[in-house]
């Protein structure tokens, strides 16, 4: 029998992720050939013009579209008497590259076919999807309008952005539709909806809570492409994407990759609601082989879970960094941070923060593993007061475990007060908002930690420090003054006699550094300044994020405690050190583009030249006046090539080097100092005037013309900044 085709009022435009969408309808006239949906497509490659989102499935719901590493790209499941599909970016509807229409096809047709009726009416399908469709024997009849004019009762497929109905108020409509039989095409750029602020985070978006109930969720990760703007598919992935069936390799019930099910598994367990079926089944799996995975857990003290080794036990561990179960101590806490001997006693403590410092405030207490600490504000409802254990912020970006991904637990302290529980424990802090802080004294009582080693600059007693306070049991240890406060294992600190001379000679560190340039506002200029040892880092041998302490592997701890390093005579074992602290003191309008890890290191030569005492000619700063020189020769033989003063931190740091082997740093200080009254229009808007204006403020602050200067280093500037210091003498280096 021949079928036709009729289209009616199409608007073929796709909207992108969050718009609403134009509509089309399909109208299946009977009988309709069956169409072969397969979890192993031919597809190869797809493409978008957007950066979309990728989605975890799990129970009986299936991945359509797979990369190698088990990214599902699509998806499709049962909902009650409907089916659903999803994809994570509208523009795989309208992108012609490689096999995208193909594979898009394929989505829609699946849901096409569960449609018994006739006809069938569709809202949303691009018009070369409605058009491929009727050569293949469907009849298309279409309707437009938008997802508030969507009529439900007269509709029976729908491609669209489930936060667009949310937008309509009409999400819990659209989600009777679907399981009263609707079938639905979800078409959502998730890390786009967070970031317009359409949802208040990943849970709350309207295209997980519609399929989550289906084993569908989308994720927040922003996808990229290949060189060539593909995704690339991997057939054979797809039907090893479903996190259930990961998980049952994982404990050696199916057959699988191992490595690829604990890729698809840890990425669902690190999102789906903890009541899903996807937990219970971890749970099921966890109780089977309990045994086992204390034994892994107990050992990560003396090496690292790999997924090769142990890739149950890392997947499911990941699970339990999103659990706090009171009364429960997780077994690696063991391992890390460390246990608390069940003899120490527990204590009742009254502390008062009256020096309108906020942020993490140290209480000198410790939160034993899993362990409920009761805390409460004396004389007030707990307004702008968090209670948080554990300082160790570090993603854990790698593949191995060497502890709980999550280390830090946070409650709020409200009028009742707050009971806070970590499952691995750690130092107990009140986080202490600026508004509060500026408002008053804050008090609070504090019931069921441990005390911890603690030294506080001006206020603990070296004599009790001694003979008590590092001696405790506990593993780690706070070492603080007003400026500044470490987190350190606390085996660094049982010798150290002199606490207060360690917190002064970085006070001093840091009021050089300040006074040079203050701290920006991405790094908590108001509070005290953090550095927190971990026991394996995600970025480089330390890092220094914003708006966060300062990360330094645990093997650096003990040089900043070691008062031999803090004089020219010792060993150089604070660059580091001071080079993170450096980070936090560049100043956007002078760090243009390949430097980010060179003028930080001006606060480094800084630092060891001031209060270390090295001589500037000293091998130790790194840019003794020989050293500069011989790097400037030999970059301007080789044709002074910026790329090269770009990816060599330690040539471009010899440009600014030889500027205060010249000019002191005074020099630094005033430049610097001179952007602070800058008007408007002369703030840089990009790296060209970033190095335009940091020459001329330097050139008229040392009285030189330095633009012969920095051209010799190959520092690309603007053709009329010779002419703007045409009445400054030109300088150049002479040869040391």
């Amino acid at each position: 029998m021949k079928l036709s085709l009729r289209i009616r009022s199409i608007n073929p435009r796709i909207a992108r992720a969050g718009a609403l969408l134009s509509a089309i309808v399909i109208v299946l006239a009977t009988p309709a050939p069956a169409i072969e949906a397969t979890d192993e497509p031919a597809e190869r490659a797809i493409a978008t013009g957007g950066n979309p989102a990728s989605l975890v499935v799990w129970g009986d719901a299936r991945a359509s579209l797979a990369m190698s590493d088990g990214t599902v790209l699509a998806a499709k499941a049962s909902l009650g008497e409907g089916r659903v599909a999803a994809i994570g970016h509208g523009g795989f509807l309208s992108d012609e590259r490689a096999q995208t229409r193909d594979a898009m096809l394929k989505q829609i047709r699946w849901l096409a076919e569960g449609i018994d009726t006739s006809p069938i009416r569709a809202w949303g399908v691009p018009t070369w999807a409605a058009d491929a469709l009727g050569e293949s024997g469907f009849v298309i009849e279409g309707a437009s309008g938008n997802a508030a004019a969507v009529r439900f009762s007269e509709t029976d497929l729908i491609v669209g952005s489930p936060q667009a109905f949310a937008g309509e108020g009409r999400l819990e409509e659209l989600d009777a539709w679907v399981r009263g039989g609707g079938v639905m095409l979800s078409v959502e750029t998730a890390w786009g909806q967070l970031q317009l602020g359409r949802a208040s985070s990943i849970e709350d978006l309207a295209a997980n809570r519609l399929l989550v109930g289906a084993g569908v969720m989308y994720t927040e990760r922003v996808m990229r492409p290949d060189r060539r703007g593909l995704y690339r598919l991997d057939p054979l992935a797809a039907s090893a994407s479903n996190a259930t069936h990961a998980l049952r390799v994982l404990a050696g019930e199916q057959e699988g990759d191992a490595r690829l099910a604990g890729l698809v598994a840890r990425r669902a367990l690190e999102l789906v609601p903890l009541d899903s079926p996807l937990v219970a089944e971890a749970d099921r799996l966890a109780s089977l082989h309990a045994a086992e995975l204390d034994r892994a857990y107990a050992s990560m003290a003396e090496r690292a879970l790999s997924p090769a080794d142990d890739p149950l036990a890392v997947a499911l561990l990941d699970l339990d960094a999103r659990r706090i179960e009171p009364g429960r101590a997780h077994p690696s806490a063991a391992a890390f941070p460390g246990p608390v001997p069940d003899a120490l006693d527990r204590v009742s403590r009254t502390i008062r923060f009256d020096d309108a410092i906020p942020g993490w405030r140290t209480t000198g207490l410790y939160a034993a593993p899993g362990e409920t600490v009761r805390v409460r504000e004396v004389g007030g409802n707990g307004e702008g007061l968090v209670v948080q254990i554990g300082s160790w912020l570090d993603q854990q970006r790698f593949e191995e475990r060497v502890r709980l991904p999550r280390a830090v637990f946070r409650t709020p302290v409200e009028r009742d007060g707050a009971s806070a529980v970590s499952p691995i424990g750690g130092p107990l802090y009140i986080d202490i908002a600026y508004d509060r802080a500026e408002s008053g004294p804050v008090e609070v009582r504090i019931e069921g930690a441990v005390e911890m080693p603690r030294y506080r600059l001006g206020h603990t007693d070296l004599d009790e420090w001694r003979s008590r306070i590092r001696t405790l049991p506990v593993a780690w240890a706070e070492l603080e003054s007003d400026k500044l406060a470490f987190t350190l294992p606390a085996e660094v600190v049982r010798e150290l006699d002199r606490p207060d001379l360690v917190m002064q000679h970085w006070d001093r560190v840091h009021d050089t550094m300040q006074a040079m340039e203050p701290r920006t506002e991405r790094h908590w200029n108001r509070r005290q300044y953090r550095y927190v040892a971990e026991r394996r880092l995600s970025f480089g041998y330390m890092y220094c994020p914003q708006n966060a302490p300062i990360v330094i592997p645990e093997t650096a701890a003990g040089a900043m405690v070691d008062t031999d390093n803090f004089n020219a005579e010792g060993p150089n074992r604070l660059w580091g050190h001071y080079h993170e602290m450096g980070h936090a003191h560049q100043n956007r309008d002078w760090t243009f583009e390949g430097t980010g890890e060179v003028t930080v290191n001006i606060f480094t030569v800084l630092a060891l030249n001031t209060l270390n005492g090295y001589p500037l000619d000293a091998e130790a700063t790194r840019t003794a006046p020989r050293t500069a020189w011989e790097r400037f020769q030999s970059h301007k033989k080789a044709g002074a090539p910026f790329d090269q003063w770009k990816r060599d931190p330690f040539l471009a740091i010899q440009t600014y080097a030889m500027l205060w082997h010249e000019f002191g740093w005074e020099a630094f200080r005033e430049t610097f100092r001179s952007y602070d009254d800058l008007p408007h229009d002369r703030r840089p808007r990009n790296d060209d005037d970033k190095r335009d204006l940091f020459v001329e403020q330097f050139s008229r602050t040392v009285g030189r013309n330095l633009e012969p200067y920095f051209t010799a280093w190959g520092v690309p500037l603007s053709e009329g900044l010779d002419e703007r210091l045409a009445d400054l003498p030109v300088w150049m280096p002479q040869e040391p």
